[in-house]
């Protein structure tokens, strides 16, 4: 129980960021209950502050967290939980309520910029070096990955290989098949979250993919279980001696990562 708790909490304060947003929203939702005048206002309201209430009730509740983080989104990405919490909308009807209680235009439209700047100066930039990147190619996929999939597809050719079934590092994951479909896997980047794969033998690769000391000689027997032939490993004399024993045949290289082809 605790330990879902905490999770919560993580994924709350991953979603809050450094902005000031989440407490402009708790704010507003104070705001909108002595700001209503009419029964209508009232309504609304109400309706906007039982949801949110209990979207935060189900969002912390240790039993519900744990069945949402189990069979719903995942605990890793919790945190998008909050998608569905209308805090635009929130703080845009309490703003409104404000000002329906100005009698005066010129003092509606000093309070509508003042809102406006308090909206702006509680949040934070997005557009900044961290979130953002020139494209490597037109592909919008890192060229590492892009150079990668040609290795493969070059040696597929040559030595006329039909399917190509490839294992790679897994910050590798979300690319491979954005660049070429023909080029199939035993997990996909799903496997980052649910560490899980989509049989017996991909899920006991994805685990030795993720294990810092890799046994290289399970691997190319589960990877042949799998029909995997191509291997995309890190730069590592070391780990290039101890693929080429187990059986894996260098390829090709890059920047970053080494390309083997396994016999099945």
């Amino acid at each position: 129980m605790r330990e879902v708790i905490r999770t919560a909490w993580e994924n709350y304060l991953m979603f809050t960021g450094t902005g000031m947003h989440m407490a402009l929203f708790l704010a507003s939702l104070l705001l909108m209950g002595g700001s209503c005048r009419t029964k209508k206002d009232k309504l609304g309201a109400f309706f906007m502050s039982g949801y949110s209430v209990i979207f935060f009730v189900l969002f912390f509740c240790p039993l519900t967290a744990k069945i949402i983080m189990d069979y719903c989104v995942g605990s890793l990405v919790y945190w998008r939980m909050f998608w569905i919490l209308p805090i635009p909308l929130v703080i845009a009807y309490a703003c409104s309520l404000r000002l329906k209680l100005v009698e005066s235009k010129w003092k509606r439209i000093f309070g509508a910029a003042g809102m406006c700047i308090v909206i702006v100066a509680t949040g934070s930039a997005v557009y900044t070096p961290e979130n953002f990147s020139d494209m490597e190619n037109p592909y919008k996929v890192p060229q590492r990955a892009v150079e990668v999939c040609n290795i493969i597809s070059e040696d597929a050719r040559e030595n006329k290989i039909n399917e190509k079934k490839a294992v790679v590092v897994n910050e590798l994951l979300p690319y491979i098949r954005q660049y070429d479909g023909s080029i199939q896997m035993p997990y996909g980047r799903n496997a980052l979250r649910t560490e899980k794969g989509q049989s017996k033998n991909s899920r006991k690769i994805f685990m030795l993919m993720s294990d810092p000391q890799i046994n290289f000689e399970r691997l190319a027997r589960v990877s042949k279980k799998e029909k995997c032939n191509y291997l995309v490993y890190y730069k590592n004399e070391l780990a290039d001696e101890a693929l080429c024993g187990a059986g894996y045949e260098r390829i090709g290289e890059n920047s970053n990562y080494l390309v083997y082809r396994l016999g099945i």
